[in-house]
C-alpha cells in the first residue's frame, strides 16, 4: 500500500502541455505557402506579365514575276537562304530583247522624223521670207504707179495699175499662205531636241521595254529565305502569279498574346526577356515595340443579325492582345534555327521592381533550361 501511495502524483502537480499536431502545422505552412504564391502571382501579373503564347514572325512576300513568260532558269532551291538583288528565275527574254531593239529603232525613226520636221520648219521659213520679199516688191511697185498716176494720169494707165494691186493682192495672199504653212510645219516639229514629244514617247517605250527585259530576271528583294519553290525549266509563268515565298530576314519580331490585365503597365521601350524553345538554355534580350490597338471579331454583314454566343462557363475566357517585341540573337545564338512560327515564352520587364524582377529573372532561367526537356 506504501507503494501505492509513492507511485501516485501530487494532486497539485501542473498538467504536461499538449502534444503539437502535425498536421494543423503543416496546414498552417501550406496556407501561408499559397497566401504568398497567390500575392506574387497578383504582383507579378502586372508588373512583370508572363506570357507562353508568343511566336516568331517575319515579312512573308509571295514572289511573283511582272511579266508573263516561259521559265528559263530557276537559281534557287526549296527553302534556301538568298541575299539581296540574288536571281532566282528568269522567264524567256528572247521577245522581251526583241521589244527593246524595236523600241531603239522607233526611238532612232523618231529622231529622224524631227529632223525632217526641222527641214520642213526652215523651207517654210524661207518660202515665208520670200513671199514677204515679193509682197514688199509688190507694194513698192503699186505705191510708184499710184504716185505717178495721181500726178500725171496719162502716165499709167488704169488697167496697169489695176494690175499692179492685184500682183501685190497675189503677194500679200502668197505671204499669208507661207505663214500658215510655217505655222503647220511648227506645229508638226513640236518642242526642239530630246523635248520633243515623238522622242519622248519613243524614249519612254524604249524605257519600259527595258524595264520589262530587266523584270524577266526575278531578283530577291532582300536578305531572307526563299520557300514553296515548285518551279523548273519549261513552266510557264504568269504575271502577278505566285511562284515561290520570300521570308525576310532583315525584319523579324515577336508577338506575344497578353491578357488585357497584363497589359496595364506595359509600354514600348520595356525590356523584355525571352526563352526560345529552338534556343534551350539561354535567356534572350528584347524590347517592346508596340501594342496591338484591337483583333478580330465575329461581325456580322451589314443587314443581318447579330450573332449571339452562349457561354454558360462561370467565368469567360481572357481576351488576348497581341505585344510586338523587338530582338536581336547575341553572337553565340546568331546561327539559331529561328524560324517563322517558332514558339517562346516571355517576361516584359514594366519598370524596376525590386522583388519581382529577379523572381522573374529566375522563372524565366528555369524555363530556359526547361527548354532542354521539350
Amino acid at each position: 500500500m506504501a507503494e501505492n501511495e509513492a507511485e501516485k502524483p501530487p494532486e497539485n502537480a501542473a498538467p504536461p502541455p499538449p502534444a503539437s499536431d502535425p498536421v494543423r502545422r503543416w496546414t498552417f505552412i501550406v496556407l501561408i505557402l499559397c497566401a504568398l504564391l497567390l500575392a506574387w502571382y497578383l504582383r507579378a501579373d502586372r508588373v512583370t506579365p508572363y506570357s507562353s503564347q508568343a511566336r516568331v514572325n517575319a515579312l512573308v512576300v509571295p514572289i511573283a514575276p511582272e511579266v508573263s513568260g516561259t521559265l528559263t532558269e530557276v537559281f534557287v532551291g526549296n527553302n534556301q537562304v538568298v541575299r539581296a538583288g540574288q536571281e532566282l528565275f528568269q522567264i524567256d527574254i528572247e521577245r522581251y530583247r526583241l521589244a527593246v531593239d524595236t523600241a531603239e529603232a522607233n526611238l532612232e525613226a523618231a529622231r529622224q522624223a524631227v529632223g525632217a520636221a526641222r527641214a520642213n520648219v526652215a523651207a517654210a521659213e524661207a518660202s515665208v521670207r520670200s513671199a514677204r520679199a515679193s509682197v514688199t516688191r509688190a507694194r513698192q511697185d503699186a505705191e510708184r504707179m499710184r504716185a505717178i498716176r495721181e500726178q500725171d494720169p496719162g502716165a499709167i494707165s488704169e488697167r496697169r495699175l489695176e494690175s499692179a494691186e492685184a500682183t501685190l493682192a497675189s503677194a500679200e495672199g502668197q505671204l499669208a499662205a507661207a505663214q500658215a504653212n510655217r505655222d503647220k510645219a511648227l506645229q508638226d516639229l513640236g518642242a526642239e531636241g530630246e523635248r520633243n514629244s515623238r522622242i519622248l514617247q519613243a524614249q519612254s517605250a524604249l524605257d519600259q521595254a527595258q524595264l520589262n527585259l530587266d523584270r524577266a530576271t526575278v531578283r530577291a528583294p532582300e536578305d531572307g529565305v526563299v520557300t514553296g519553290v515548285r518551279l523548273d525549266k519549261g513552266n510557264f509563268a504568269a504575271a502577278g502569279a505566285p511562284q515561290m515565298t520570300f521570308v525576310s530576314s532583315s525584319n523579324v519580331w515577336l508577338q506575344a498574346d497578353f491578357t488585357e490585365n497584363n497589359l496595364g503597365n506595359i509600354k514600348p521601350g520595356d525590356a523584355v526577356a525571352i526563352v526560345f524553345d529552338a534556343i534551350p538554355g539561354k535567356v534572350i534580350r528584347g524590347s517592346v515595340r508596340e501594342i496591338g490597338y484591337g483583333v478580330a471579331v465575329d461581325t456580322a454583314p451589314l443587314g443581318s443579325l447579330p450573332t449571339i454566343q452562349n457561354d454558360s462557363n462561370w467565368l469567360r475566357d481572357a481576351q488576348r492582345y497581341p505585344v510586338l517585341i523587338d530582338f536581336t540573337l547575341p553572337g553565340d545564338a546568331a546561327g539559331a534555327p529561328l524560324k517563322v512560327g517558332s514558339q517562346a515564352s516571355v517576361v516584359v520587364y514594366t519598370g524596376r521592381h525590386w522583388l519581382t524582377n529577379p523572381l522573374a529573372g529566375l522563372w524565366m532561367r528555369a524555363m530556359a533550361l526547361l527548354t532542354y526537356a521539350y
